[in-house]
């Protein structure tokens, strides 16, 4: 019953243009339910595993309409933007740490800019706590993406109708559906293959970015990297399931304690994306509405939808993927950075 509600809710908020619509529609309704009954909600792992895949190949995707060149000519932008995006979670985190106790790993994981659902799958993975995971990762992206239209428009932007830029919630593509089953297939071979000798952090993430842009440099065609239609409608909702499902009342609590610092560290995010912004637009080119949508922290698929339609550079892409990347692979080694920092801790 509370999955038709949620499907209800997502196919309305598609209609009306509401990005991420089956993301939130499910995490509102499985959020509802559990803080009412106090409960959580887990998608079993048979779900979430290609779930992992799925966000993986959209986070990638987007690298098969980029040439090397680019990317040379890309470098300085962006490895200025993902050092100031990382400066300041990295402060996030370690004031959550100093004021509130939060533990090293979850306080990476929180303030991480990039890939909301990609951070509450390695807490998860991490058993880090998801519940405060995902209750600061998607307040960054609600914020975010509620916000950017209002900076398009400043900065002199298109109006952007969200969802509709990426075409029918049900419409699947073969070729997708087969790309994502040799994703799987492959990541899990080499998974399980090496798993006797190395543990490789969240694999199923990490991995399936590594195929497909192994993929994309043997010239595999772009529709076979590129989920739709119900492949991603249900990994958003098992992802809303997820993130709503965790919400319970001693996780709001816990949550409300740490807003402020939450707060200050998004508005710290948007407003040292517009600063790198107007001082990347010379470095590469651009006008700064193309650099502010490169920079922006979060929102990857609503942030490439407005690109788009105001006819970007490919700078965009290119920033905005690499930052997921980026974040994902911090992601994957927290286990060792919290030991690093914990080993200095104690030397000190």
């Amino acid at each position: 019953m509370l999955s038709l509600i949620g499907a209800g809710l997502a196919i309305f908020g598609s209609r009306a243009g509401i990005p991420a619509a089956w993301v939130f529609a499910f995490l509102v309704v499985f959020g509802v339910y559990s803080i009412g009954a106090d409960r959580r909600v887990v998608p079993h792992r048979h779900l979430i595993t290609p779930a992992q895949v799925v966000i993986a190949m959209r986070s990638a995707s987007p690298l098969t309409t980029v040439h090397g060149r680019d990317l040379l000519r890309y470098l300085g932008p962006t490895v200025l933007s993902l050092a100031v995006t990382l400066l300041v979670c990295a402060a996030a985190a370690y004031v959550l740490k100093r004021l509130h106790g939060v533990d090293p790993a979850t306080g990476i994981l929180a303030t991480l800019a990039g890939g909301a659902s990609a951070m509450v799958l390695a807490a998860r993975d991490l058993k880090a706590d998801v519940q405060f995971v995902t209750l600061t990762q998607y307040l960054r992206l609600a914020i975010v993406v509620l916000t950017l239209p209002a900076f398009v428009a400043a900065m002199g932007g298109v109006q952007v109708h969200g969802a509709g830029a990426e075409g029918s919630w049900w419409k699947t593509s073969w070729q997708g559906l087969v790309g994502t089953a040799v994703v799987f297939g492959i990541v899990w071979a080499i998974t399980h293959g090496v798993s006797r000798w190395v543990a490789l952090p969240s694999p199923y993430l990490l991995m399936s970015i590594a195929v497909v842009v192994v993929a994309v440099l043997l010239g595999v065609p772009e529709q076979y990297l590129l989920p739709n239609g119900l492949a991603v409608t249900i990994t958003y909702a098992v992802i809303g399931i997820q993130a709503g499902g965790t919400l319970t009342k001693s996780a709001l609590r816990q949550f409300a304690q740490s807003l402020p610092v939450i707060l200050l560290a998004i508005a710290l995010m948007i407003g040292s994306s517009i600063a790198v912004a107007f001082a990347i637009a010379p470095m590469a080119h651009i006008d700064v509405l193309g650099a502010y949508l490169a920079t922006v922290p979060g929102g990857i698929y609503v942030v490439l939808a407005f690109a788009d339609e105001a006819h970007t550079d490919p700078l965009v892409t290119v920033v905005q993927v690499l930052r997921v990347i980026a974040m994902l692979v911090v992601a994957a080694y927290v286990p060792r950075i919290v030991g690093a920092l914990r080993g200095r801790s104690a030397g000190r």
